[in-house]
């Protein structure tokens, strides 16, 4: 362990994160984006890297010392990039992706939804039942976050 109290806080911000709902998890996202990238930060001033306050001296000594900050850079970096990734996954949707998600998911009992300049809506519909694209977005982000959480509580059961 390198940083007992942030490595801490790491554990907790990722178990915050993956019991999250799908008001609150891109703000939980961020948080633990937040904590990784401040550890991050530690690890690489241990290796005497360039940085505001390089800690050169702390860097360990020992072949397996240098090897396990070498490894724990290397979790944490991946870890941040598969925050980041999560976190355009819920924010970047197109309106042609909105569609797959709302044909794949069958979405009020349709399969056949349908971009179009004026909108998204599903073969047949009528105007009323026509989504404006951003609307259409900002529900696909929403079943996109709710997809993640059901997905992480089933792992959880496992």
């Amino acid at each position: 362990m390198w940083y007992p109290e942030l490595e801490e806080k790491i554990q907790t911000s990722k178990q915050a994160l993956y019991t999250a709902n799908s008001n609150n998890i891109l703000d939980r996202c961020k948080d633990y984006l937040g904590i990784l990238g401040e550890y991050r930060l530690k690890l690489h001033e241990l290796r005497g890297e360039p940085g505001p306050e390089s800690l050169g001296s702390r860097m360990p000594q020992s072949a397996e010392g240098r090897k396990a900050l070498r490894k724990a850079i290397e979790t944490t970096t991946l870890e941040r990039n598969r925050t980041q990734i999560l976190i355009l996954s819920f924010t970047t949707v197109s309106g042609y992706e909105a569609v797959d998600i709302f044909n794949a998911r069958k979405y009020e009992g349709h399969e056949d939804w349908e971009l179009r300049a004026s909108g998204i809506k599903f073969q047949g519909g009528n105007d009323v039942d026509l989504m404006t694209i951003q609307e259409a977005v900002d529900l696909a982000s929403l079943l996109r976050r709710e997809d993640f959480i059901e997905q992480n509580s089933i792992q959880e059961l496992d």
